[in-house]
């Protein structure tokens, strides 16, 4: 597989405009990254649609989309005119309720998929539960032969969920996210690591660039000398990578955790002294 990742720059959004003028510049930008060939998929930070924070968030009125609204079709007319699969964030207003979705749309521009974040987080700088309610199923769809399953941001700290989708044959995790520069940040690289060795996949831990934020992780399904994770900077990046199949099946043979994993913890009697 062929991933562009664009940790991209997102302004201030307060109102339809700026928000429409912002995906403008974010598909020009995505035109240019494409001219070298076209990638099987291109993925976009956690609520990339939008700027992150309270002042945004008080603007959600505004901003929010449906499946048919402004926003998806924005994004469904660029998959369709550069023959790409394009996963991007946005605030989805659904059933009287919105949610951190990540949406998946085809080459054809059709939904190839939606997850509504499980996790809302509500602390150090984020307050997302005041505005948010947390999403009721998970997602592992195809592209491009790939089973690929999403997370979004604080999801990340329940290892219950990427195992999930490990059992549901994801071979690609996409991890959007909106990491700023809180206490959470040090742990972040740390937990991404641990999910993609524990379960033998990809990851791609896709931050917003800009001073407080950036930094995002790429890791392999088994890190070691000769496999490290790829770190991004703090500046606005358009990165290829190359996925392959092979090196999934050569971290699960080096490291059988399949074989060699438990499935009776649950049940195993907890020691206490007489």
């Amino acid at each position: 597989m062929q991933l562009l990742a664009g940790q991209i720059t997102i302004p201030r959004t307060r109102t339809r405009e700026e928000q429409l003028g912002h995906l403008r510049r974010v598909a020009e930008r995505l035109r240019g990254a494409c001219a070298r060939g076209t990638p099987d998929l291109v993925v976009l930070p956690e609520l990339a649609a939008q700027e992150y924070g309270d002042d945004a968030f008080a603007c959600l009125e505004a901003l929010d989309d449906d499946l048919a609204g402004p926003v998806v079709t924005t994004f469904s007319d660029l998959a369709r005119e550069l023959g790409t699969t394009i996963a991007f964030g946005m605030a989805r207003r659904a059933n009287g309720r919105r949610h951190i979705s990540q949406v998946l749309v085809g080459p054809d521009g059709c939904l190839a998929g939606v997850y509504d974040k499980l996790h809302c987080a509500q602390f150090g700088a984020s307050a997302e539960a005041a505005h948010f309610s947390p999403g009721e199923r998970l997602l592992v769809t195809e592209v491009a032969g790939w089973r690929v399953g999403v997370v979004i941001c604080y999801d990340l700290r329940f290892p219950e969920l990427a195992r999930r989708l490990a059992d549901a044959g994801a071979e690609l995790v996409l991890h959007p996210v909106a990491f700023t520069r809180d206490f959470s940040f040090a742990s972040w690289h740390a937990f991404v690591t641990t999910r993609a060795m524990e379960n033998q996949f990809y990851w791609l831990s896709l931050n917003r660039a800009g001073h407080d934020w950036g930094q995002s992780l790429f890791c392999p399904p088994l890190v070691d000398d000769d496999h490290p994770p790829l770190a991004f900077g703090s500046d606005e990046q358009w990165l290829w990578l190359t996925l392959e199949k092979q090196a999934i099946a050569a971290a699960r043979a080096r490291l059988p955790l399949s074989r060699d994993r438990r499935d009776d913890l649950d049940v195993l009697p907890l020691w206490r002294p007489d």
